[in-house]
C-alpha cells in the first residue's frame, strides 16, 4: 500500500519540479537576454551644438551626445561656477538628458550662472537695435514710466479701453471739435479767447496780431544779432550797409502790416504750399514812423504791388497749418507732414506759439551768417555787381 501511494504521487511530484525548473530556466534566459541587449545598445549619436555667454561675447561649436558632456565641455570655454545651460530662444534651462536628446543639432545654448537673468535672442537683438535707433530709445522711457507709475499706467490702459467702447462718442466729439474750429467770434467760443486782448473780437484778428508779433520778434532778433556783430562794430562802411538793410526791412514790414495775413485763415490768397497738402488730403530806442507815414507806406506798397507775392496766408480756410519742412531748392516738404490748427482750441493756440513753420532752418545759424557774409563782400569789393540785378551797390 505504501509503495502504491509512492508510485501514484511520484509523477506529480516530478512534474511539479520539472515545471519549476522549466520556469526558472525561462526567467534566467530572459534576464540574460535583457542584459545582452543593454550591453549591445549603442551610445547616443554625437551632435553639434553652439554655446555662448549671456553677453554674446564669444560663441563656440561643441560636439556632444549628452547633456552632461555638453556641460563639461562648455566649462572649458566658460569657467562659470555652478554652470547652467539655457535655450537662447526662450531662456528655459535644459538639465534633463531625455529632453536634451530631442533638441535639433546646432541649437544655441546660453551658458550662465543660476542667478543670472537670461537675455533671449529676441531681447538681445532688440537691445542691439535700440542702441542704434534713437526712435526705439523711447521704450526705455515707457518701461521706466510703467515701473514708477503702475497705477497711472493701469488707469491709462483702462481709459484706452473705455475710449474703444465709446467710439460713437468720440466721433461726436470730433464733430464738435470741427464745429468749434469753424467758430470765429469771441461770443461764440469764449474759452478760446482766455488770456487774449479784449480788443480782439475774432479768432482771425487775434491770429493776425500773433503773426505781427512773431515778425516783429524776428526783426528785433535780427537787428540785435547784426548790430552786436564784430563787423558792424569795427567797420564803418559795414555799419552803414547793415543800418540801411535794417531800415529797408522795417519799412517793408510796415508796408505789409508785418505780414498780419500769414495766420489769417480768411485771407483770400493762400500760399502755394497749401495745395500740396490739400491734394493729399516794438523797439523803444528807434524812432517809429507816425501813423500818416505808415499809411503812406502801406498805400504805396499796395498800389505798386511790391509785396503781393508774399502777402499770402499760410493756413487753410479752416485754419490748418502744415510744416514746410527743411529748406531746399527743389521745394520738397517734410515727409512727416506735421499739422496744427490754432483756431480749434486754446491748447492748440498755446502750442502754436512754439510751433516752427520751417523746423529745420534757423535764423541765427543760416540766415544771419549769410547776410553778414554778403555785407562783408560788399565792403571788401565795392565794385562788385549784384548777380540778380546787375547793378553796383551804392553807399548812401
Amino acid at each position: 500500500m505504501l509503495n502504491f501511494i509512492k508510485d501514484v504521487m511520484a509523477p506529480t511530484t516530478r512534474s511539479t519540479k520539472s515545471e519549476d525548473n522549466k520556469d526558472g530556466g525561462i526567467c534566467t534566459k530572459i534576464k540574460t537576454t535583457a542584459n545582452s541587449v543593454n550591453e549591445s545598445k549603442p551610445p547616443p549619436q554625437m551632435k553639434g551644438y553652439k554655446v555662448t555667454d549671456n553677453e554674446r561675447s564669444k560663441k563656440y561649436g561643441i560636439g556632444a551626445n549628452s547633456c552632461q558632456m555638453l556641460k563639461d565641455k562648455a566649462k572649458l570655454k566658460f569657467p562659470i561656477k555652478d554652470l547652467r545651460m539655457y535655450l537662447s530662444t526662450d531662456g528655459f534651462e535644459v538639465s534633463d538628458d531625455d529632453y536634451f536628446q530631442t533638441l535639433a543639432p546646432q541649437t544655441l545654448f546660453i551658458i550662465a550662472g543660476p542667478d543670472e537673468i537670461i537675455t533671449t535672442d529676441a531681447d538681445f537683438e532688440f537691445e542691439k537695435l535700440r542702441k542704434t535707433s534713437p526712435l526705439l530709445r523711447v521704450a526705455d522711457i515707457i518701461y521706466e514710466f510703467i515701473e514708477q507709475n503702475p497705477e497711472q499706467f493701469r488707469k491709462m490702459i483702462t481709459d484706452y479701453e473705455n475710449r474703444k467702447i465709446c467710439r460713437q462718442e468720440a466721433l461726436d466729439n470730433k464733430q464738435a471739435y470741427h464745429s468749434k474750429t469753424q467758430l470765429s467770434l469771441r461770443t461764440q467760443h469764449s474759452e478760446w479767447f482766455e488770456g487774449q486782448e479784449e480788443r480782439c473780437h475774432s479768432k482771425e484778428e487775434a491770429m493776425a496780431r500773433r503773426a505781427q508779433d512773431r515778425m516783429r520778434s524776428y526783426y528785433y532778433k535780427t537787428k540785435e544779432e547784426l548790430t552786436r556783430n564784430k563787423l558792424y562794430r569795427q567797420n564803418l562802411k559795414a555799419r552803414h550797409v547793415i543800418d540801411a538793410v535794417l531800415e529797408q526791412f522795417r519799412y517793408l514790414l510796415i508796408g505789409c502790416d508785418y505780414f498780419s495775413m500769414l495766420f489769417d485763415r480768411k485771407c483770400p490768397k493762400k500760399h502755394e504750399i497749401l495745395q500740396q497738402h490739400l491734394d493729399d488730403e516794438t523797439d523803444a530806442s528807434a524812432m517809429l514812423p507816425n501813423k500818416r507815414l505808415r499809411q503812406v507806406i502801406k498805400e504805396y506798397t499796395a498800389r505798386h504791388k511790391i509785396l503781393d507775392e508774399w502777402s499770402v496766408s499760410l493756413c487753410t480756410e479752416l485754419g490748418d497749418f502744415y510744416c514746410q519742412g527743411s529748406y531746399s531748392d527743389n521745394g520738397n516738404c517734410c515727409a512727416l507732414k506735421h499739422t496744427i490748427n490754432p483756431y480749434a482750441s486754446r491748447e492748440n493756440l498755446i502750442l502754436f506759439q512754439v510751433w516752427n513753420l520751417d523746423h529745420q532752418i534757423e535764423l541765427s545759424r543760416s540766415i544771419l551768417p549769410a547776410l553778414i557774409e554778403n555785407v562783408r563782400v560788399l565792403v571788401e569789393q565795392p565794385q562788385r555787381k549784384c548777380t540778380l540785378h546787375n547793378n553796383a551797390y551804392r553807399m548812401s
